[in-house]
C-alpha cells in the first residue's frame, strides 16, 4: 500500500498481504461512505446530540382480517431489545386510532412477560387492536397475494459502552425509502419448504431477502471490489512489480497480487451478507445485543421482526468488522510450499 512504512523484510510471512487487505479495505469503506453514507443517518437523541445507528428494528405487517378493524397489525416475535440487568429495554406498542405507534420502555418490572411477549407464534398471530386471532394460512395468502408490509419499531444506537434504544422517527423511516437498484441478484429460491421458509410468505427471489437499502449497499461493495483490484494493480506496478500473469495462472507479479487482495476483500464483502438481510434478527441477550447471523442452522427461516444493520457502525455485521476478521485470518497464514491433497487407495 502506498505510504506503508518499513521495507519488504518488515512484513514477514503473510503480514504484508494482511496489511494491504486492511488498508485497501479502509479505502473501500471510505469510498462506500462517500457514495451511500447518506442512506445511514445518525440518530437524533433526546435533549440534542446525535449517535451512530447500529441497527433499525423492523416488524412485518399484515392487514387485520377483521372488517371492523383492518389495521396494519405488526408481526413481532418478541418486544424485548436488551436484557442486560439494569439496562433493560423493550418496545411498547400503542394503538392510536387505526395505526400502531411505538415507544421504548426501560422498567424491567413492566416489561413484556413470556405469555404476552410478541404477537405471533407457531400457530398464528393476534391483532393488537381488536384481539382477532389470525391464522398463519391467512398471513401466507396475503404475503403471496400483495406482499407483507413493514413498520419501523425501534432504532439501536451506539452509546458510552452501551446501547441506546430509541423510538422510531420520520427521519429514520425516510432514510430507508430507497428504490431497488437495477443490478440485483436474479433467480428464484428453491422450492424446499423444509429449509426455505420465506417462499411460503411471498418472498420467493434472492433479492426479496434484502431491503432495497441493503441491496444498494451490497451492490456498491461488490462494485468496489472490482475497483479496488485496479487500484492495487496500479500501485503494485508503481512499486516496481512486473505485471505478470493472473493469480489463477500462478502469477506472483502485480496482476497476481491485485487478484489476491481483491479476493480477500471480496470474501469480506460476502461475509457481511450473513448479518445484513431482511431475515436477520436482533439478539437481545445480555452478552450480545447485536444482529444475529442468518445461518444459525442450515436453512433460511422466516423472520417476523428483523434487524437492518448500519454497515458503517462499530458492531457485528459491519463492513469494518468484516474487513478486520478477514485481514486477521490472512495475518496468520503460513508461507512456504503449497500443500496438495490426493485421493488414493488406503491400502
Amino acid at each position: 500500500f502506498p505510504g506503508a512504512a518499513g521495507t519488504r523484510n518488515a512484513w514477514p510471512k503473510a503480514t504484508g498481504l494482511a496489511e494491504d487487505v486492511r488498508r485497501y479495505g479502509e479505502w473501500m469503506r471510505d469510498e462506500a461512505q462517500k457514495r451511500i453514507g447518506h442512506l445511514y443517518p445518525k440518530a437524533k437523541l433526546q435533549g440534542g446530540g446525535e449517535a451512530t445507528v447500529i441497527a433499525w428494528i423492523w416488524a412485518r405487517t399484515v392487514t387485520c382480517p377483521n372488517p371492523a378493524c383492518g389495521i396494519e397489525m405488526p408481526l413481532v416475535r418478541s418486544w424485548w431489545l436488551g436484557k442486560k440487568k439494569g439496562k433493560e429495554a423493550y418496545v411498547v406498542p400503542r394503538v392510536v386510532g387505526r395505526r400502531v405507534e411505538y415507544e421504548i420502555g426501560h422498567d424491567a418490572s413492566d416489561g413484556p412477560r413470556a405469555d404476552e411477549d410478541g404477537t405471533i407464534g407457531r400457530t398464528g398471530a393476534t391483532c393488537l387492536a381488536c384481539g382477532t386471532a389470525v391464522a398463519l394460512t391467512y398471513i401466507r395468502e396475503q404475503g403471496k397475494a400483495v406482499g407483507l408490509g413493514r413498520a419501523l419499531i425501534a432504532t439501536v444506537a451506539e452509546g458510552n459502552r452501551s446501547r441506546i434504544y430509541l423510538a422510531p422517527d420520520e427521519a429514520a423511516r425516510a432514510a430507508a425509502d430507497v428504490e431497488e437498484p437495477s443490478d440485483v441478484p436474479g433467480g428464484t429460491l428453491a422450492a424446499n419448504p423444509r429449509d426455505f421458509k420465506t417462499p411460503n410468505y411471498g418472498m420467493t427471489t434472492f433479492a426479496s431477502l434484502f431491503t432495497n437499502r441493503q441491496l444498494t449497499a451490497l451492490t456498491t461493495f461488490s462494485d468496489l471490489v472490482v475497483e479496488v483490484r485496479e487500484r492495487v494493480l496500479v500501485d503494485a506496478r508503481d512499486a516496481g512489480l512486473p505485471e505478470g500473469t493472473r493469480l489463477e495462472a500462478g502469477g506472483t507479479g502485480a496482476a497476481g497480487y491485485a487478484d489476491a487482495v481483491a479476493t480477500y476483500l471480496g470474501l469480506a464483502a460476502d461475509r457481511i451478507g450473513d448479518r445484513n438481510s431482511a431475515v436477520t434478527t436482533w439478539d437481545s441477550s445480555p452478552s450480545k445485543e447485536q444482529v444475529r447471523g442468518i445461518f444459525a442452522r442450515q436453512a433460511i427461516a422466516m423472520a417476523w421482526d428483523f434487524a437492518e444493520a448500519n454497515f458503517f457502525a462499530k458492531s457485528s455485521g459491519t463492513l469494518a468488522e468484516s474487513m478486520i476478521q478477514v485481514a486477521n485470518a490472512v495475518d496468520r497464514l503460513p508461507t512456504g510450499k503449497a500443500g496438495e491433497a490426493q485421493q488414493a487407495d488406503a491400502a
